[in-house]
């Protein structure tokens, strides 16, 4: 899972010769035409210039209640809840050097999903409390991230990438197996709703969790944003960048806290959505030229990825959640993903 060309030093973005902006506006006009095609796609279709007239103030009443109520909350949850998952895979995997460390495979996903089914199973009933709206959701999944967080900091530190990376792993596992065991323990209506969320799906968000999605991110993303251009340094060995003034620990702990956040806030809205944090970056990378993954390209690479895994589902003949897409297609890219590092491994 790890090997020695993960930590080898890179160059950086402004010496490769990169076109991460390009890239960024790809991966923007591929999300938007996903987008619009999510406006349309349903039991009522619409095309894209009825869609548009709609967004535009015109429309018959039937088509502007079927995009303002019921489409437009689930298009624009899948694109922000793709730039979110892309944009904390590229902190995760450029702050440990290792093309596997996205939020999935460190467990910070796991313990979301861990303290969410313990909240809406077993904790809120026993107290006659109601866990399941977006709040109670959201402090339950930034409780059990930051648990992660914590026990990560503790074991690993802010050190290499094999120990933090192989210590993440573990925790997702143990987080896989507790969910498993708190579903067969819990009441039948209970896991019936706890299964529904962990399979990951936009479709049942509505206009009232997109306000709190987005102050939930954009506090995230200010914060991020104190790291700066130092992000694409952590990419070199850490001498390099202590010679370059780089303060690795402080760097390395915002992106770790900040990635922690987004994955939080995803999962109270929209359930765990697997490899979308693995996968858009490398995407992103890969198109852009880039030795580590741009930022903002990894972000619409996300929102690309996950509006156009929704779109598919759409095109199935029976109803599946986007999660169920995202682990079939990201399944697919993590074996590439090896396939490549072995590759350069032995060459």
């Amino acid at each position: 899972m790890t090997t020695d060309v993960d930590a080898r030093p890179v160059r950086t973005a402004r010496h490769s010769g990169g076109h991460p902006v390009a890239t960024t506006a790809v991966f923007l006009v591929i999300a938007a035409t996903c987008y619009l095609l999510l406006l349309g796609i349903g039991p009522t279709k619409l095309s894209p210039f009825e869609v548009i007239n709609v967004l535009t103030g015109g429309g018959t009443r039937r088509a502007i209640n079927v995009v303002w109520d019921l489409r437009l909350p689930v298009a624009v949850a899948t694109v922000i809840v793709g730039a979110a998952l892309g944009l904390a895979g590229s902190w995760t995997i450029t702050m440990t050097r290792n093309p596997l460390a996205s939020p999935d495979f460190l467990g910070v996903s796991g313990g979301a999903s861990v303290m969410v089914v313990a909240g809406t199973s077993f904790i809120g009933p026993a107290l006659s409390l109601g866990l399941t709206g977006f709040w109670p959701r959201a402090g339950l999944a930034m409780i059990g991230s930051l648990v992660i967080l914590g026990i990560l900091i503790l074991l690993g530190g802010f050190g290499g990438s094999r120990r933090i990376v192989l210590i993440g792993f573990s925790l997702a596992l143990m987080c896989q197996s507790a969910v498993s065991y708190m579903l067969l323990k819990a009441e039948i209506n209970s896991s019936s709703q706890s299964q529904l969320w962990l399979a990951g799906s936009t479709e049942m968000v509505r206009g009232d969790a997109i306000v709190p999605l987005i102050a939930g991110i954009v506090p995230i993303v200010l914060l991020a944003s104190i790291a700066g251009h130092q992000v694409k340094y952590l990419a070199h060995d850490d001498d390099t960048a202590l010679t370059l003034g780089i303060d690795i620990g402080k760097v390395r702990a915002l992106l770790l806290v900040c990635a922690t956040g987004l994955v939080a806030v995803t999962v109270s809205v929209v359930g765990p959505i697997t490899f979308v944090a693995l996968v858009a970056p490398h995407l992103a990378r890969l198109v852009a030229r880039t030795p580590t993954p741009p930022q903002w390209a990894s972000a619409a690479a996300g929102a690309a990825i996950l509006s156009a895994c929704a779109v598919a589902t759409s095109f199935l003949p029976i109803t599946v959640p986007v999660g169920l897409m995202t682990s079939i297609f990201g399944g697919v890219c993590l074996v590439l993903l090896t396939l490549v590092s072995l590759r350069k491994t032995s060459a």
